[in-house]
């Protein structure tokens, strides 16, 4: 364990001051969340671009979204920053939403020295809570979010009397 992610989970454990730390440590959820919270890296043709004493088991996937639901709509947020919305393409199949494109270098003919960005191709796979014909999906581009959206087919059943 590196000094920087033993610095996280000492954090963690000062936060969580009370019986319920130990048992958030070993909630398998819980515990997921927070190795998520690693700091963005991404694996891509220039990923000698990391900083030194990074390992790539704690990499996010590219791009970051968010899912949110309701009862009458769902809502995925995919963060695409300086990616141009000619450069993505979206996809359904059954219930998994694919993104997929290309993210080009801003100054290309310049030598990185060092960058936290994401250069290159990326695919990312996203499950939906419910299966969704793609006719009734609607997505937006907007400031850098790919904003995909859907009502939720909500099936009113009949009141039956009971004698």
């Amino acid at each position: 364990m590196d000094m920087e992610k033993l610095k996280q989970w000492l954090e963690m454990a000062k936060n969580m001051q009370g019986g319920d730390f130990w048992n958030n440590i070993f909630d398998q959820e819980f515990a997921q969340q927070f190795m998520n919270e690693a700091p963005f890296k991404t694996p891509n043709a220039h990923s000698n671009r990391q900083q030194p004493g990074t390992d790539l088991k704690s990499e996010r996937t590219f791009p970051a979204i968010d899912l949110m639901e309701g009862e009458e709509e769902v809502m995925v947020v995919i963060e695409l920053p300086g990616v141009l919305k000619e450069n993505i393409e979206l996809g359904l199949n059954g219930n998994i939403l694919t993104v997929k494109g290309r993210a080009l270098p801003v100054h290309p003919h310049l030598k990185y020295t060092y960058s936290e960005r994401f250069y290159g191709e990326f695919n990312r796979q996203i499950t939906l809570p419910d299966t969704v014909n793609p006719q009734d999906i609607s997505a937006k581009f907007w400031n850098g979010l790919l904003i995909v959206s859907y009502q939720r087919f909500v099936q009113k059943g009949e009141i039956i009397p009971i004698e």
